[in-house]
């Protein structure tokens, strides 16, 4: 698989598909773009695009702090190195609120957002969970690592989403326990004419353990063909 260095960093990332339309996947947060390789196939008639998120992955990374809007920044250098100019934005947990920075900081490259299993804000509760990862992970030697939980440990989207004029659809099981349902609920009020489901008995995994997500996306895509 190929890089390109974009945003001073070597970003690790695949192409393909065919189609006159690009799906750009996010993944979240100790995953890698081979997350997605059983699921791009299910979305026929567009163009793939698969990175590592800065930090993870074989994608390279700085000393010091990142955030929402560095990776956000990252994706934009991505697409503009790949000659991408508009591109669906789809992301799942960390990665959802990545595509969900991304569209309000870059509205110009997003034609449409689709998010799984995700939040646009962080409470209390899990914010001292991410930063005890930060912890021990900066007490193992993992300075990227402690970083990209220092950055999920605290943000809170909802004004910003008020501005999103993209055809977005939000996807999340009632049973996660990382990403509640009630997140989806808030996203989908905060983001004028948002489209939510919530599948009844599905973890965190949505994308990968309810088909009928997909069937539900590939419906919603088809304005985009």
């Amino acid at each position: 698989m190929p890089f390109v260095t974009a945003n001073g960093i070597a970003q690790h990332y695949e192409l393909s598909g065919d189609g006159a339309k690009t799906i750009v996947f996010i993944h979240g947060i100790g995953s890698k773009l081979q997350t997605w390789e059983t699921t791009t196939p299910q979305f026929a008639g567009f163009r793939h695009l698969v990175y590592d998120v800065r930090g993870m992955g074989e994608s390279g990374h700085e000393p010091g702090p990142v955030s929402l809007s560095t990776w956000a920044a990252d994706l934009d250098a991505l697409m503009e190195a790949l000659g991408i100019p508009k591109a669906i934005i789809a992301g799942h947990s960390m990665g959802g609120a990545i595509a969900q920075r991304f569209t309000i900081d870059f509205p110009h490259r997003v034609e449409g957002l689709l998010l799984f299993a995700t939040s646009s804000r962080v409470g209390p509760a899990l914010a001292s969970g991410w930063l005890k990862r930060a912890e021990e992970a900066e007490a193992a030697g993992n300075g990227a690592m402690a970083a990209t939980n220092r950055a999920v440990a605290g943000y809170r989207m909802d004004e910003g989403l008020k501005s999103v004029v993209a055809p977005t659809l939000i996807l999340v099981g009632d049973k996660d326990p990382q990403t509640p349902p009630g997140g989806s609920v808030i996203m989908a009020r905060c983001i004028p004419n948002a489209e939510l489901e919530i599948y009844p008995g599905i973890g965190h995994n949505i994308y990968k353990d309810e088909p009928k997500s997909i069937e539900r996306a590939n419906g919603w895509l088809a304005r985009f063909k």
